[in-house]
């Protein structure tokens, strides 16, 4: 397996608009996980639509991002009563699941301490087992 490729992230673009609309249930999907976990990632409803029309596969983006949502809702439900915790601490849980469904499994390397990390990797796992 080859090295990763170093990019310098200020010289990254956004991709072209590859779909001019999207179809009204996806934007439902959309932004019912907006609605749960948009206040962590730094944009407006509208940029992260965008996201998806920029997408060519928008349909298995969307399964994704409803996939981290429910990791989420799923480790509060099961891990902090239900209560969400301050808004810094829950950027980098989104930031770690966001990790986790591309695919990263070593919880050392999710910018969470490493038993919040497991518990993560737990709730999303668990999804595709029930």
């Amino acid at each position: 397996m080859s090295e990763p490729e170093y990019v310098d992230p200020s010289q990254l673009r956004p991709g072209p608009i590859r779909h001019e609309s999207l179809p009204p249930e996806m934007l439902e999907q959309i932004k019912a996980v907006f609605d749960v976990i948009g206040r962590y990632l730094g944009m407006t409803l509208e940029q992260f639509e965008v996201t998806f029309m920029r997408d060519t596969h928008p349909e298995s983006e969307v399964v994704l991002w409803c996939s981290i949502t429910a990791a989420w809702l799923a480790y509060h439900e099961r891990f902090s009563s239900g209560k969400e915790l301050a808004d810094e601490d829950e950027k980098k849980l989104v930031g770690a699941l966001i990790a986790i469904s591309a695919g990263m499994e070593d919880v050392s390397k999710l910018g969470v301490p490493v038993d919040v990390g497991r518990r993560l990797l737990e709730c999303y796992d668990g999804l595709s087992k029930e």
